[in-house]
């Protein structure tokens, strides 16, 4: 079943704006979805589940707004952004169809 925030995180990858929720949709793609990953780290290190569910996506928003000062290059968010897209659509057809 595919995260219902995957196409929140797929038009701000398309516009271009954010690397990282292009990033989180890969991985929702290619079966690896980072958020279900930090909120089982956060589980398995003792935080109550409630703050496991909430600490993630705060964290996500925080990187989300920080993109600027590590790539300052909108052009360059621009086309990382859309080749992760892209790139993980592309990488999820392949995938299964070898599996067939």
């Amino acid at each position: 079943m595919l995260n219902p925030f995957a196409i929140s995180w797929l038009w701000r990858g398309l516009k271009g704006r954010s690397v990282t929720f292009a990033l989180l949709f890969a991985t929702c793609v290619l079966g690896w979805p980072l958020s279900a990953q930090v909120n089982h780290l956060l589980t398995r290190l003792g935080v109550h589940w409630l703050y496991a569910l909430i600490l993630p996506a705060c964290f996500f928003m925080w990187l989300a707004k920080r993109e600027d000062h590590y790539v300052p290059d909108e052009t360059k968010r621009k086309l990382w952004a859309r080749g992760l897209i892209v790139g993980s659509i592309t990488l999820a057809i392949l995938m299964a169809w070898f599996r067939k």
